[in-house]
C-alpha cells in the first residue's frame, strides 16, 4: 500500500489573512496591492504543500467562505503536482453539470481531480440555499447524484429516471468523454453511510477514533465493498500538533494527535497498519503549518512504508 498524504485548506479558516478589506490602519504605508487577495493566500498553502511533498490538497466546504471547486481550479496551475480534492455537498444542483465541470477540470490540470461529498447541513442552513429535500432523503440523493454522473460520464446515451434526477439522451462526446472520473471520497460513522461507500466510494473517510473500533469498521467496510463486488480504500481526517521535542509541547493546543515529529510519525504509522491509506492532515495556521508537518513529520512516517509493506 502506498500512503498517501493530503494537505486540508480550510477556506474559512484564518479568515482576515490576506483579505485586503482585513487590513489594519497603522501609521506605515501598506504597499501591497490591492489585487493580493485571499486567493493568494490559498495559492501559498498549496506550494507549501507541493514544496514538502504532500499527494494532494484537500479543500473544506464551508458555507461562509470561497466556494471550495472555485478555490480548486483558481490554484490548480500553480500547484502542478498536487492531486486537488474540493469537498461539496449533493446539493450543489445539477449531476450532470458538475460531472460537465469535473471533466473539464480533468482535461485542465491531468486527471489530478477528485470528488470529497460532504455531509448536508442543517435544515436551516439547506432552507437558507433553497434545498427542500428532507432529512430522511438525503442519503438517498448522494447515491443518485454519484450514480447520474457516473452514468453521464461512461455512457452515451444515459438515461435515468430517479427521485431527484431525471436524465435523457445524455452522456458526453469526444473530447469531454475522454477525461477521467473523479476519484470520490465519502464520509460517515453509521451504517448507512458504510453501505454507501461500499457501492460509491473509492475512498472512506473516518472520523478520528480508537484503533480498535477503526479496524472492525475497515473490517466490516470491506466485507460490504467486496459483496458489491468493488474495493475501496479508507482514509482518516486528522488534526495535527508536532514539535521536535517534547519541551516543545506544553503549549500546543488539543488536536487529535499531540507529540514530537516520531511520536506523530508512529501513531499515524500505526493507523496504517490498521488499513489507512489515506491522511487528511491539518493543523494552525495552515500555511506554516504545511511546511512543518510536510518537511518534518511526512518523510519520518514514510520511512515506516517498508515494514508496512512487509507486514502487509
Amino acid at each position: 500500500m502506498t500512503l498517501k498524504a493530503y494537505w486540508r485548506l480550510d477556506p474559512a479558516a484564518e479568515p482576515d489573512r490576506a483579505e485586503p478589506s482585513a487590513r489594519a490602519e497603522t501609521l506605515a504605508r501598506d504597499v501591497r496591492p490591492i489585487t493580493i487577495n485571499r486567493y493568494d493566500h490559498y495559492v501559498q498553502i498549496a506550494r507549501a504543500a507541493a514544496l514538502t511533498a504532500f499527494d494532494g490538497l484537500f479543500i473544506a466546504h464551508r458555507q461562509e467562505a470561497d466556494d471550495s471547486q472555485i478555490v480548486a481550479a483558481a490554484i490548480a496551475r500553480a500547484a502542478p503536482r498536487l492531486r486537488l480534492v474540493p469537498e461539496f455537498p449533493a446539493s450543489v444542483g445539477s449531476a450532470v453539470y458538475a460531472a460537465k465541470q469535473a471533466v473539464t477540470f480533468q482535461r485542465a490540470v491531468h486527471d489530478r481531480l477528485g470528488w470529497a461529498i460532504a455531509p448536508d447541513g442543517d435544515p436551516d442552513v439547506r432552507a437558507a440555499q433553497a434545498d427542500p429535500v428532507a432529512d430522511a432523503d438525503l442519503g438517498a440523493r448522494i447515491e443518485e447524484f454519484l450514480h447520474v454522473a457516473r452514468g453521464v460520464h461512461g455512457e452515451r446515451p444515459f438515461d435515468f429516471k430517479g427521485r431527484f434526477f431525471e436524465v435523457q439522451g445524455g452522456g458526453f462526446e469526444a473530447p469531454l468523454s475522454g477525461a477521467a472520473f473523479p476519484q470520490v471520497f465519502l464520509r460517515g460513522e453509521q451504517e448507512d453511510a458504510l453501505a454507501r461507500s461500499a457501492r460509491f466510494a473509492d475512498v472512506h473517510l473516518f472520523a478520528p477514533q480508537p484503533i480498535e473500533a477503526l479496524r472492525a469498521k475497515i473490517e466490516d467496510l470491506d466485507r460490504l465493498a467486496l459483496a458489491a463486488g468493488r474495493n475501496i480504500e479508507f482514509g482518516i481526517s486528522l488534526g495535527l500538533a508536532a514539535r521536535e521535542s517534547t519541551e516543545d509541547l506544553a503549549d500546543l493546543p488539543e488536536t487529535d494527535i499531540v507529540g514530537t515529529y516520531d511520536d506523530v510519525a508512529a501513531r499515524l504509522a500505526e493507523l496504517a497498519s490498521a488499513g489507512i491509506g489515506h491522511f487528511v492532515l491539518s493543523a494552525a495556521p495552515s500555511l506554516e503549518e504545511a511546511y512543518r508537518i510536510g518537511q518534518f513529520v511526512l518523510p519520518r512516517l514514510r520511512a515506516h512504508q517498508p515494514a508496512l509493506r512487509a507486514a502487509a
